[in-house]
């Protein structure tokens, strides 16, 4: 299996190359990532795929593509078409079943968007609450976006129905608006994503009840 392969980074790790891709840090990024690798003795892709969120699932793709970072998209996405036995896969969804183009989307991020789906994105995937990239774009008034995707995707459909109980989805797409609106961590007394992550979660269990 492709996760038995991944070295485990450590929490600050993760928060640190996360926040990197968030604000378009694409060579310090870089440099992190080669320099972790060398550590564990692992090709750099290994280190792409294992820089996940454990809170929520979101990658480097995730972050870039929420704030249209294309010097990051840049260099992550190339890793994916390597020879390396833990490619990168820019379809992976967080746990809210969203991919990096959905967040893209949401946040009319078309440059974003059309680096993704040319990387092999596909734009048919819906999220868990069976949303697609068109839905997502069209829901937050981005119609620049859907009109790109649904004139370069097939099988994309206009106006997917809303079921109800979204509470849970709309706190991941507030999520995805704001980290795209705090680029500089300036918010939560610069303590960076992994303090934007630790409110959503709070929020999210509230919502539950918990």
């Amino acid at each position: 299996m492709l996760s038995a392969t991944l070295p485990t980074l450590s929490a600050d790790e993760i928060d640190d190359l996360l926040y990197l891709a968030r604000t378009n840090a694409h060579q310090d990024l870089a440099a992190g990532i080669e320099a972790i690798a060398q550590a564990e003795s692992l090709p750099t892709t290994g280190i792409i795929s294992a820089t996940v969120d454990p809170d929520t699932g979101n990658s480097l793709l995730h972050m870039a593509a929420a704030n249209g970072c294309i010097d990051t998209l840049d260099c992550l996405i190339p890793s994916s078409s390597s020879s390396s036995s833990t490619p990168l896969n820019p379809n992976l969804p967080n746990k809210s079943g969203n991919t990096p183009l959905h967040w893209a989307a949401l946040n009319g991020q078309l440059a974003a968007v059309k680096r993704l789906v040319s990387a092999g994105v596909d734009p048919t995937v819906r999220n868990h609450a069976g949303h697609d990239a068109v839905y997502e774009a069209e829901r937050s008034g981005k119609d620049g976006v859907a009109r790109w995707l649904l004139s370069e995707g097939e099988g994309l459909e206009r106006g997917v129905q809303r079921s109800g109980g979204d509470a849970e989805e709309e706190v991941e797409e507030e999520e995805a608006r704001e980290l795209a609106t705090n680029k500089d961590g300036e918010q939560k007394d610069g303590e960076g994503v992994k303090d934007v992550q630790n409110g959503v979660a709070d929020m999210r269990m509230k919502e539950s009840g918990g």
